[in-house]
């Protein structure tokens, strides 16, 4: 009896011990599926405001460019007077009537301009260091104001050090004349002989880029490589404090890292998120343990801007504290394991079945989840609790995709809205370089319509590629299925490119040796070859380049090239170069343009049709693209969808 009761004991134990391992893995597991959907949200608000600070700079950027297209700055350093050099009295630089009246143009064009963007400071430099206008919160400086000793700011070299369309950006400083922390951005005047005599200069206020950091729940934060806090949603910033040296964030203006946490733990991390020789350190997430012994969350995408690092934090307690799945989840445990303990072996192992498979169900579908589809998690047998799980798993999810929905609907209203004006402008622009419409126009009047017309087009071009990227994301694109010559498709794309090539001296060759058909919808190619045939064009040599094109058949696809001759691409990049809005060169004197739109569309488009893309490339050997296409697309393709031939860009 003693030994049947010993074995009752040991049994019981053994079963109880499983239960409650299986229920602790299950509470495990349901708390690692609730960080990992708090982690995914924080990173969808961190890439938002990741967008927001590259959208400021680019718009910073943009209309500084903007501002120094107008002529007038041209005209006024052309002028023999001030090519002659600057003339003072008491120490004040003199105009002439000719250099009055321009300037008086040249500051209503920066008054209408600040009225335009928020801009504390604009002002115009020359290579003595002489300010020849300086408007300040919309005043313009009278002549005695005017400094002749800029040429000690840090700016000031690397200003002419850039080139036409490129903009240098400053670190934060004091403004001497606002007394506020403000970033400057400069661009050389660029005259017709080559010639850089000066450089126009605005600064913006580092509150604006310190706002976009707020977040309404947990810590958001930009930290420099020296470890201070540039922007922290955490502290308030007194934006007057204390002026520092250029480049030098003062100690009593931007607080240290430590103000967060004093870890040695967090302190690595920091670092890791430093370390720019790898690329996996540019975005993810760590954990650290806190002062207060609390486990912190930490997401973190690194900036374009300074190499700065943008990071988004919660603790443990605020990742749980808008969700009470899990605390009811461990109520439920709780009273479980104890109805186990007192009801016996059979109790135990029917409620332990009974409890743990929906509980291990419900974690293997969660992680299952595709993070760009969220779908909705049925609910699993007929236990009430844990299917009130699923219930609140699933609000969450509704209100995840409600959020993704309202994003989907803004793109579509904001594209939709850029395209309504572009047409007209597009065709304006057409109507005014007739001149039997209009009148003729000169050279300077056409360069400006050029101008005009070119980036109305380059806009409509990005329309579209957000219009395409969109409707590949919802797998909403639609494709026309018939038999198309691959011949003649080759044989268009050479024709229509022969000034493109013309205008580099660019060798292109289509060198198809068959007679191929295939399948499938020839816009579509047309657009994926045009993408990577202009790509090529941007990366040869612009003398003795040299493109190839062509197609072969390869089984039951075709396989399409197009080779080049340029600088290559390195293997830690080829990784993600089909990624969305991915640049090889990401620093803001890179060369080579474009939205990192264009490889990405193609692949999407290409997989919808069934086929597959690569790449293949040697730095310094070129670059060759391949993809293949079905012969017959209705066979093989992802996604039927209903025929629409109007579905192309621009309609």
């Amino acid at each position: 009896m003693r030994i049947k009761l010993k074995l009752i004991i040991m049994f019981s134990i053994v079963i109880i011990v499983a239960v409650l391992s299986t229920s602790y893995i299950s509470f495990k597991s349901l708390e690692s599926a609730i960080i990992d959907s708090q982690l995914l949200q924080m990173g969808h608000e961190l890439e938002d405001k990741a967008h927001s600070i590259e959208n400021l700079n680019a718009r910073a950027s943009e209309h500084l460019l903007f501002a120094v297209k107008n002529p007038v700055f041209v005209k006024y350093f052309e002028l023999p007077e001030t090519k002659a050099g600057n003339i003072y009295k008491n120490d004040v630089l003199q105009f002439t009537p000719q250099q009055r009246t321009l300037k008086n143009e040249i500051d209503q064009w920066i008054y209408n301009f600040q009225n335009m963007f928020s801009v504390d400071e604009t002002c115009l430099i020359d290579r003595t260091g002489q300010e020849h206008t300086r408007l300040v919160m919309k005043k313009i400086a009278p002549d005695s104001d005017l400094s002749h000793e800029e040429s000690a700011t840090p700016f000031f070299k690397p200003s002419f050090q850039k080139n036409i369309d490129e903009v240098y950006l400053q670190y934060p400083y004091v403004s001497p004349d606002t007394e506020r922390w403000v970033f400057a951005y400069t661009t050389p005047i660029v005259l017709n002989d080559g010639s850089k005599p000066a450089f126009y200069h605005f600064e913006i206020p580092l509150k604006s880029f310190q706002d976009l950091t707020k977040v309404d729940h947990g810590r958001a934060y930009v930290v420099d490589s020296a470890g201070y806090l540039v922007a922290d949603s955490g502290h308030v910033y007194n934006q007057s404090l204390n002026s520092a040296p250029f480049g030098q964030p003062p100690k009593d203006f931007f607080p240290s890292i430590s103000t967060i946490s004093t870890s040695s733990e967090f302190n690595e991390d920091i670092r890791n998120m430093f370390a720019s020789d790898n690329n996996s350190t540019n975005t993810g997430h760590v954990t650290y343990s806190g002062e207060d012994g609390e486990l912190h969350y930490i997401v973190f995408e690194r900036l374009p801007m300074f190499g700065w690092i943008l990071a988004y934090e919660k603790p443990y307690s605020l990742m749980m504290s808008d969700n009470n799945i899990l605390h009811n989840f461990a109520v439920m445990l709780f009273v479980i394991s104890l109805g186990v303990i007192v009801g016996g072996l059979i109790v135990i192992y029917v409620l332990s079945d009974r409890i743990t498979r929906p509980i291990i169900d419900f974690a293997r579908k969660c992680r299952n989840q595709d993070v760009s589809n969220l779908q909705i998690i049925n609910p699993i047998g007929t236990d009430k609790e844990i299917n009130q799980v699923i219930y609140a798993f699933n609000e969450m999810i509704e209100k995840v995709n409600a959020i993704e929905k309202q994003k989907e609907e803004f793109a579509s209203m904001v594209t939709h809205e850029l395209k309504s004006p572009l047409t007209p402008i597009i065709g304006w622009c057409q109507t005014l370089k007739n001149p039997k419409l209009i009148g003729q126009l000169n050279s300077k009047q056409l360069n400006a319509v050029d101008t005009i017309q070119k980036n109305a087009k380059r806009l409509l071009q990005l329309v579209g590629d957000i219009l395409d990227v969109q409707k590949l994301d919802l797998n909403r694109m639609k494709f026309d299925s018939q038999p198309i010559d691959v011949d003649d498709l080759l044989n268009s794309m050479y024709n229509n490119l022969q000034n493109v090539m013309a205008q580099k001296n660019i060798n292109q060759i289509n060198s198809t040796k068959e007679q191929l058909t295939v399948r499938s919808d020839r816009n579509r190619l047309e657009q994926i070859l045009n993408n990577l045939i202009l790509n090529a064009v941007d990366f040869v040599p612009s003398e003795g380049g040299k493109i190839e094109y062509g197609a072969q058949r390869k089984g039951e696809e075709i396989l399409f090239y197009v080779k080049d001759n340029g600088i290559g691409i390195p293997p830690e990049k080829q990784k993600n170069l089909f990624h969305k809005f991915y640049q090889i060169d990401t620093s803001v004197t890179r060369k080579h343009g474009g939205s990192g739109l264009g490889l990405a569309i193609s692949k999407g488009i290409i997989e919808s049709l069934g086929g597959k893309i690569w790449v293949e490339s040697e730095l310094g050997k070129g670059a060759s693209f391949y993809f293949t296409i079905p012969i017959d697309r209705t066979k093989t393709a992802k996604s039927e969808k209903v025929i629409d031939v109007k579905d192309q860009r621009g309609i």
